[in-house]
């Protein structure tokens, strides 16, 4: 186990608004065969999560959406294409889609990018929706310009994968 003091060195930029988060970060995805690591490949996380206390047990403070590197590189562009619309517009990844959960009912995540406008105001954000739930946080444009620069530069490092040697 690590000492308290040891830091984990790791590329990750968060934006907070007012009551949510995003951090994106470098991830990734371990497939094993027979309880052994068989391959480790990189991925990249957006975890979404409420800066507000729960109000009910079952509410959801977090939700994460894992990318492929080049998934997280057609975020990047998305996030260029709706950063320069001049009106608002929403553009979203393909949803991801789960079997599991209660009577193998399919689970589906979805991750949009925005540029709105209400009442007089406009502006940008990032959501990520399951089922039900939804997380949307709020973005300057600086902040969104450069999250999708950094997703961009995140897409290209996280695509590697690491497999056993094969002895020939």
């Amino acid at each position: 186990m690590p000492l308290a003091n040891e830091l984990k060195h790791y590329r990750c930029y968060e934006i907070f608004s007012q009551s949510t988060g995003v951090e994106i970060r470098e991830a990734s995805k371990v497939h094993e065969e027979n309880g052994q690591v068989a391959e480790r490949a990189g991925r990249v996380q957006l975890r979404f999560f409420k800066l507000t206390p729960k109000t009910k047990p079952d509410d959801v403070t977090q939700i994460r959406f894992i990318c492929e590197p080049d998934e997280a590189f057609g975020l990047a562009l998305m996030i260029g294409q709706v950063a320069a619309s001049s009106a608002p517009c929403k553009e979203k990844l393909a949803p991801h889609k789960f079997a599991g959960g209660e009577q193998g009912a399919e689970t589906v995540t979805t991750l949009s990018v925005e540029k709105w406008e209400r009442g007089g105001k406009s502006g940008y954000a990032l959501t990520v929706g399951r089922g039900k739930d939804f997380i949307s946080v709020p973005v300057p444009l600086g902040k969104f310009l450069f999250a999708g620069e950094f997703l961009k530069s995140l897409a290209v490092e996280q695509c590697w994968v690491e497999r056993p040697e094969k002895k020939h």
